[in-house]
């Protein structure tokens, strides 16, 4: 079945999940990927807790990377590296998969009516999906307050930059005040226990509630569309006892944490005048080097492929300053900083990379 190639790859993407499951069975769902150790390089022998397989269930479903190998592929070159096949082989094992060898000539033409209506009926329930989530990032930041109010949670909050990151908020001469949020008991909820009960995946039980940071992620016009949440120890200035205290939800790519405001005292949703730019990962490298560079207005997106969707096109932004971790060892990471690079210099501004002198980040050093 020569040209069937495009039929061939959207089928499977319709069908991605049911396609992890059959290629990578000792992985599971987390949020909208699939999550596996590397079947190829056998990593979960060195690193049985930490998977760094990724395959994504929506959006460009199946278009698969792994963080550790940097190996990546789409959807049929999922097929090729997992089975150990060549392109042909792998489609072959695409149309048994599909179930296609043994189609009539009718029952094809049935096949692709039923893949379009599976196709709009998928999209209707993403985009329904879509707004629920972006409902339940609204519903946890408003249920935050601001980490500046007078309360218990928001002193732990402040005490956890300063005391544990070194970091005082109150020293940031022109800190967003509307970035930095504090819940006094959030769920952790990759505690959560869930239980597989007729085909659905339904949460049985909620995981532990801490103190948390919960720092907004806003598009180039001021929505919120995600949240960055730092899970604190209820009592010392520290993150909390847990494996992951640091999770996002939502949609974080191209939106951003503004720590800092720069010299106009303007966000980026409303300031015209445009300044320097000091792009970061994350909030604690964001606070550090707001207090270090006032005269700039600093930006964390979150995770280093998030800094290329940082809207740096913005009339406030004039240059930009990649603030970038000492990941030297790491191939991957100095790829992923190259095509970030690439994405920011797209816009036609100036751009230049600074590095900390010390440690793997700008936040290194700055407690004992």
């Amino acid at each position: 079945m020569r040209g069937d190639r495009d039929e061939i790859k959207q089928a499977l993407k319709d069908r991605i999940g049911e396609l992890c499951a059959r290629l990578l069975p000792d992985g599971r769902q987390q949020g909208r990927f699939w999550v596996a150790h590397n079947p190829v390089t056998g990593d979960a022998i060195d690193h049985p807790k930490d998977p760094t397989f990724k395959v994504p269930l929506n959006g460009d479903a199946g278009a698969w990377v792994d963080y550790r190998s940097g190996d990546k592929g789409d959807v049929i070159r999922l097929i090729e590296y997992t089975q150990r096949l060549d392109f042909r082989q792998a489609m072959d094992w695409a149309r048994e998969f599909l179930g296609l060898r043994a189609m009539t000539a009718r029952q094809r033409v049935d096949f692709r009516a039923e893949q379009e209506a599976r196709r709009a009926q998928a999209a209707k329930a993403a985009e329904a999906k879509a707004l629920e989530k972006r409902k339940a990032v609204l519903r946890l930041w408003d249920g935050a307050g601001s980490i500046l109010d007078d309360t218990p949670a928001a002193a732990l909050g402040r005490r956890y930059f300063a005391e544990g990151r070194g970091t005082p908020l109150d020293q940031i001469e022109n800190l967003d005040r509307v970035t930095f949020r504090v819940h006094p008991a959030l769920e952790w909820w990759r505690g959560a226990t869930w239980e597989r009960r007729g085909g659905r995946l339904c949460k049985v039980a909620p995981g532990p509630k801490f103190p948390a940071v919960v720092s907004g992620f806003r598009s180039p016009t001021g929505v919120v569309t995600a949240v960055h949440c730092t899970f604190l120890d209820p009592v010392e200035p520290r993150k909390a006892p847990v494996k992951e205290a640091k999770l996002m939800f939502g949609e974080a790519a191209g939106s951003v944490i503004a720590v800092s405001c720069g010299p106009t005292g303007l966000p980026h949703d409303t300031a015209s005048e445009a300044g320097p730019l000091v792009l970061c990962e994350g909030t604690e490298d964001g606070t550090t080097l707001a207090l270090g560079i006032p005269e700039a207005r600093v930006w964390a997106a979150g995770s280093l492929l998030h800094m290329g969707k940082a809207p740096v096109w913005l009339p406030c932004v004039s240059a930009v300053f990649v603030a970038a971790d000492n990941d030297w060892k790491s191939r991957t990471a100095q790829r992923q900083l190259d095509q970030v690079l690439a994405e920011i210099a797209s816009h036609e501004k100036p751009v230049e990379v600074m590095r900390s002198a010390i440690g793997k980040d700008f936040n290194d050093g700055m407690t004992e």
